[in-house]
Protein backbone atom coordinates (compact mmCIF):
# COMPACT_ATOMS: atom_id res chain seq x y z
CA UNK A 1 0.00 0.00 0.00
CA UNK A 2 1.17 3.47 -0.80
CA UNK A 3 1.58 5.88 1.62
CA UNK A 4 -0.13 8.81 2.79
CA UNK A 5 1.49 12.09 1.82
CA UNK A 6 0.19 15.35 2.93
CA UNK A 7 1.11 18.91 1.17
CA UNK A 8 0.77 22.62 2.20
CA UNK A 9 -1.13 24.85 -0.23
CA UNK A 10 -1.12 28.18 1.65
CA UNK A 11 -3.87 29.18 4.18
CA UNK A 12 -5.72 26.42 5.36
CA UNK A 13 -5.60 24.50 1.58
CA UNK A 14 -4.09 21.29 2.72
CA UNK A 15 -3.66 18.00 0.27
CA UNK A 16 -4.08 14.45 1.78
CA UNK A 17 -3.69 11.58 -0.48
CA UNK A 18 -2.57 7.90 -0.78
CA UNK A 19 -1.89 8.39 -4.41
CA UNK A 20 -5.58 6.14 -4.88
CA UNK A 21 -7.78 8.72 -3.19
CA UNK A 22 -6.85 12.52 -2.59
CA UNK A 23 -8.69 14.82 -0.81
CA UNK A 24 -8.64 18.36 -0.06
CA UNK A 25 -9.13 20.73 2.58
CA UNK A 26 -10.55 24.10 1.82
CA UNK A 27 -8.78 24.84 -1.74
CA UNK A 28 -8.61 28.26 -1.77
CA UNK A 29 -6.21 29.24 -4.95
CA UNK A 30 -7.80 33.06 -6.23
CA UNK A 31 -6.78 34.90 -3.13
CA UNK A 32 -8.23 38.22 -4.72
CA UNK A 33 -5.91 41.35 -3.20
CA UNK A 34 -7.71 42.72 -0.55
CA UNK A 35 -9.77 45.13 -1.33
CA UNK A 36 -11.43 43.31 -3.98
CA UNK A 37 -11.60 40.17 -1.30
CA UNK A 38 -13.71 42.47 0.92
CA UNK A 39 -15.79 43.90 -1.83
CA UNK A 40 -15.70 42.68 -5.03
CA UNK A 41 -14.66 38.86 -4.96
CA UNK A 42 -15.26 35.79 -7.49
CA UNK A 43 -13.34 32.91 -8.22
CA UNK A 44 -10.20 33.06 -11.04
CA UNK A 45 -10.36 30.22 -13.19
CA UNK A 46 -6.46 30.86 -14.06
CA UNK A 47 -5.21 30.83 -10.99
CA UNK A 48 -7.41 28.17 -9.87
CA UNK A 49 -5.86 25.67 -12.56
CA UNK A 50 -2.20 27.25 -12.46
CA UNK A 51 -2.46 26.32 -8.68
CA UNK A 52 -3.87 23.06 -9.60
CA UNK A 53 -0.91 22.23 -11.88
CA UNK A 54 1.82 23.66 -9.57
CA UNK A 55 0.79 21.08 -7.05
CA UNK A 56 0.25 18.31 -9.30
CA UNK A 57 -3.40 17.83 -8.90
CA UNK A 58 -5.71 16.45 -11.77
CA UNK A 59 -8.17 14.97 -10.08
CA UNK A 60 -9.74 15.00 -6.57
CA UNK A 61 -11.99 12.58 -4.73
CA UNK A 62 -13.69 14.84 -2.34
CA UNK A 63 -12.90 18.64 -1.57
CA UNK A 64 -13.64 19.76 2.47
CA UNK A 65 -14.64 22.95 3.19
CA UNK A 66 -13.66 23.34 7.31
CA UNK A 67 -15.88 26.72 7.51
CA UNK A 68 -17.62 29.40 5.30
CA UNK A 69 -15.82 32.10 5.52
CA UNK A 70 -14.59 33.24 2.04
CA UNK A 71 -10.41 32.37 2.87
CA UNK A 72 -11.83 28.93 2.99
CA UNK A 73 -15.13 28.66 0.97
CA UNK A 74 -14.53 31.36 -1.94
CA UNK A 75 -12.96 28.36 -4.76
CA UNK A 76 -14.14 25.30 -2.95
CA UNK A 77 -17.16 24.82 -5.68
CA UNK A 78 -15.16 25.13 -8.44
CA UNK A 79 -12.27 23.09 -7.39
CA UNK A 80 -14.72 20.23 -7.05
CA UNK A 81 -16.02 20.94 -10.51
CA UNK A 82 -13.07 21.29 -12.13
CA UNK A 83 -11.06 17.92 -10.55
CA UNK A 84 -14.41 15.78 -10.72
CA UNK A 85 -14.81 15.88 -7.03
CA UNK A 86 -17.79 15.76 -4.34
CA UNK A 87 -17.65 19.02 -2.13
CA UNK A 88 -18.00 18.71 1.11
CA UNK A 89 -19.27 21.14 3.98
CA UNK A 90 -22.45 22.64 5.97
CA UNK A 91 -25.64 23.78 5.00
CA UNK A 92 -23.75 27.57 4.34
CA UNK A 93 -21.21 26.07 2.52
CA UNK A 94 -24.30 24.07 0.39
CA UNK A 95 -25.72 27.70 -0.21
CA UNK A 96 -22.31 29.26 -1.74
CA UNK A 97 -22.27 26.19 -4.02
CA UNK A 98 -26.00 26.42 -5.01
CA UNK A 99 -25.28 30.34 -5.64
CA UNK A 100 -22.37 29.05 -8.07
CA UNK A 101 -24.69 26.25 -9.81
CA UNK A 102 -22.65 23.39 -8.91
CA UNK A 103 -24.36 20.27 -8.75
CA UNK A 104 -26.71 19.47 -5.90
CA UNK A 105 -25.87 15.54 -6.14
CA UNK A 106 -22.16 16.69 -6.14
CA UNK A 107 -22.60 17.66 -2.44
CA UNK A 108 -22.32 15.94 0.88
CA UNK A 109 -23.26 17.25 3.51
CA UNK A 110 -21.54 17.08 6.71
CA UNK A 111 -22.28 16.20 10.45
CA UNK A 112 -19.84 16.48 13.21
CA UNK A 113 -18.42 12.78 14.61
CA UNK A 114 -20.08 11.10 11.65
CA UNK A 115 -17.36 9.33 9.41
CA UNK A 116 -16.90 9.00 5.94
CA UNK A 117 -15.44 5.69 3.75
CA UNK A 118 -13.36 7.23 0.84
CA UNK A 119 -11.61 4.91 -0.51
CA UNK A 120 -8.93 3.50 2.43
CA UNK A 121 -9.46 6.95 4.72
CA UNK A 122 -11.88 7.28 7.18
CA UNK A 123 -12.35 10.67 7.51
CA UNK A 124 -14.42 12.17 10.40
CA UNK A 125 -15.30 15.88 10.49
CA UNK A 126 -14.89 17.18 14.06
CA UNK A 127 -16.79 20.06 15.71
CA UNK A 128 -14.76 22.82 16.13
CA UNK A 129 -15.15 26.48 16.85
CA UNK A 130 -13.26 29.84 14.71
CA UNK A 131 -10.70 31.88 16.27
CA UNK A 132 -11.82 34.21 18.81
CA UNK A 133 -12.94 37.92 17.08
CA UNK A 134 -14.90 36.34 14.30
CA UNK A 135 -15.96 39.16 12.29
CA UNK A 136 -18.28 37.40 10.05
CA UNK A 137 -20.87 34.92 12.74
CA UNK A 138 -23.71 33.29 11.27
CA UNK A 139 -24.85 31.17 8.91
CA UNK A 140 -25.67 31.26 5.03
CA UNK A 141 -28.96 31.17 4.51
CA UNK A 142 -29.62 32.04 0.64
CA UNK A 143 -27.31 31.20 -1.98
CA UNK A 144 -24.27 33.44 -2.62
CA UNK A 145 -23.81 34.78 -6.09
CA UNK A 146 -20.90 36.58 -7.63
CA UNK A 147 -19.28 38.95 -7.37
CA UNK A 148 -19.70 38.53 -3.40
CA UNK A 149 -18.48 40.38 -0.61
CA UNK A 150 -16.14 38.87 2.40
CA UNK A 151 -19.01 39.01 4.27
CA UNK A 152 -21.41 37.31 2.76
CA UNK A 153 -19.72 34.56 3.49
CA UNK A 154 -20.54 33.96 6.87
CA UNK A 155 -19.04 30.99 9.47
CA UNK A 156 -21.17 28.48 9.58
CA UNK A 157 -20.37 25.35 11.27
CA UNK A 158 -16.81 24.79 11.79
CA UNK A 159 -14.97 21.62 10.91
CA UNK A 160 -11.85 19.83 11.77
CA UNK A 161 -11.00 17.13 9.62
CA UNK A 162 -9.52 13.55 11.21
CA UNK A 163 -8.14 11.15 8.10
CA UNK A 164 -7.94 7.53 9.56
CA UNK A 165 -5.94 5.26 7.34
CA UNK A 166 -3.97 2.31 7.24
CA UNK A 167 -0.42 4.38 6.73
CA UNK A 168 -1.03 7.18 8.59
CA UNK A 169 -3.37 9.49 10.17
CA UNK A 170 -4.02 13.12 9.49
CA UNK A 171 -5.87 16.08 11.48
CA UNK A 172 -6.24 19.43 9.68
CA UNK A 173 -7.49 21.46 12.41
CA UNK A 174 -7.82 25.05 10.43
CA UNK A 175 -9.31 27.35 12.94
CA UNK A 176 -6.95 28.51 16.17
CA UNK A 177 -9.55 27.87 18.75
CA UNK A 178 -10.48 24.58 20.71
CA UNK A 179 -13.63 22.41 22.30
CA UNK A 180 -12.02 21.04 25.27
CA UNK A 181 -11.86 17.34 24.82
CA UNK A 182 -13.35 17.39 21.29
CA UNK A 183 -10.21 15.84 19.76
CA UNK A 184 -9.15 13.34 22.62
CA UNK A 185 -10.37 10.54 20.38
CA UNK A 186 -8.72 11.09 17.23
CA UNK A 187 -4.90 10.37 17.56
CA UNK A 188 -3.08 11.46 14.50
CA UNK A 189 0.87 11.71 13.62
CA UNK A 190 0.69 14.81 11.17
CA UNK A 191 -1.41 17.72 12.98
CA UNK A 192 -1.93 20.88 10.69
CA UNK A 193 -2.53 23.71 13.57
CA UNK A 194 -4.36 26.73 12.66
CA UNK A 195 -2.47 29.71 14.13
CA UNK A 196 -4.32 32.95 13.04
CA UNK A 197 -5.35 35.42 15.63
CA UNK A 198 -2.97 33.05 18.67
CA UNK A 199 -0.41 35.96 18.44
CA UNK A 200 -3.32 37.88 19.78
CA UNK A 201 -4.15 35.74 22.43
CA UNK A 202 -1.86 35.58 25.85
CA UNK A 203 0.40 32.94 26.40
CA UNK A 204 -1.88 30.55 29.17
CA UNK A 205 -4.44 30.51 26.05
CA UNK A 206 -1.89 29.24 23.29
CA UNK A 207 -0.64 26.66 25.94
CA UNK A 208 -4.36 25.53 26.64
CA UNK A 209 -4.38 25.47 22.80
CA UNK A 210 -1.81 23.02 21.73
CA UNK A 211 -2.46 20.84 25.11
CA UNK A 212 -6.32 20.51 23.42
CA UNK A 213 -5.14 20.02 20.53
CA UNK A 214 -1.05 18.60 19.91
CA UNK A 215 -1.00 16.97 23.30
CA UNK A 216 -5.06 15.38 22.67
CA UNK A 217 -4.21 13.68 20.05
CA UNK A 218 -0.76 12.37 20.09
CA UNK A 219 0.58 14.07 16.93
CA UNK A 220 4.41 13.93 16.70
CA UNK A 221 4.68 16.18 13.81
CA UNK A 222 2.87 19.53 13.81
CA UNK A 223 3.09 22.05 11.07
CA UNK A 224 1.12 25.73 11.72
CA UNK A 225 -1.32 26.73 8.76
CA UNK A 226 -3.84 30.19 8.37
CA UNK A 227 -0.48 31.96 9.26
CA UNK A 228 -0.41 33.76 5.74
CA UNK A 229 -1.72 36.78 4.12
CA UNK A 230 -4.28 35.32 2.03
CA UNK A 231 -4.83 37.65 0.06
CA UNK A 232 -1.66 37.42 -1.54
CA UNK A 233 -0.66 35.34 -4.58
CA UNK A 234 0.48 32.22 -3.92
CA UNK A 235 2.90 33.22 -7.01
CA UNK A 236 5.15 35.00 -4.47
CA UNK A 237 6.50 33.63 -0.87
CA UNK A 238 4.38 33.45 1.50
CA UNK A 239 4.37 36.37 4.21
CA UNK A 240 2.89 36.76 7.71
CA UNK A 241 -0.25 38.66 8.69
CA UNK A 242 1.00 41.90 9.54
CA UNK A 243 1.90 42.43 12.98
CA UNK A 244 -0.71 44.74 13.76
CA UNK A 245 -3.47 42.18 13.19
CA UNK A 246 -1.33 39.39 14.28
CA UNK A 247 1.90 38.28 15.97
CA UNK A 248 3.03 35.41 14.51
CA UNK A 249 6.16 35.32 16.11
CA UNK A 250 4.43 35.27 19.60
CA UNK A 251 2.44 31.71 18.87
CA UNK A 252 5.35 30.75 17.55
CA UNK A 253 7.91 30.90 20.34
CA UNK A 254 5.21 29.59 22.64
CA UNK A 255 4.77 26.48 20.42
CA UNK A 256 8.63 25.57 19.68
CA UNK A 257 9.43 25.30 23.12
CA UNK A 258 6.70 23.25 24.35
CA UNK A 259 7.50 21.06 21.06
CA UNK A 260 11.40 20.63 22.10
CA UNK A 261 9.97 19.63 25.71
CA UNK A 262 7.86 17.17 24.09
CA UNK A 263 10.10 15.67 21.52
CA UNK A 264 7.69 17.17 18.75
CA UNK A 265 8.76 18.04 15.34
CA UNK A 266 7.51 21.27 15.39
CA UNK A 267 7.99 22.80 11.43
CA UNK A 268 6.84 25.44 9.46
CA UNK A 269 5.28 24.15 6.25
CA UNK A 270 7.08 24.11 3.43
CA UNK A 271 4.76 25.17 0.00
CA UNK A 272 4.13 22.41 -2.77
CA UNK A 273 6.11 20.25 -1.06
CA UNK A 274 4.89 16.42 -0.43
CA UNK A 275 5.42 15.16 3.31
CA UNK A 276 5.22 11.32 4.05
CA UNK A 277 3.23 10.73 7.22
CA UNK A 278 4.30 7.66 9.36
CA UNK A 279 2.45 5.94 11.68
CA UNK A 280 3.03 5.22 14.95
Amino acid sequence: MAPVTTMFLGTSTVLVSDGTTSLLVDGYFTRPPLRRLLTNARPDGRLIDWALQRAGIDRLDLVLVSHSHIDHALDAPVVADVTGARLAGSPSTRMIATGYGFGIDGFVPLEAGEAIAVGAFTLTPVHAVHSPGDRYPGTIDAPVTLPARASQFRTGDCYSFHFDHPEGRVLVHASANFVPGALDAYPSDVFYLGAAGAGRQDNAWRDHYWTETVVATGAQTVFPIHFDRFWRPLSKPLAPMPKSADDLSLALAGWTARAHGEKIDFRMPELWSRETVERA
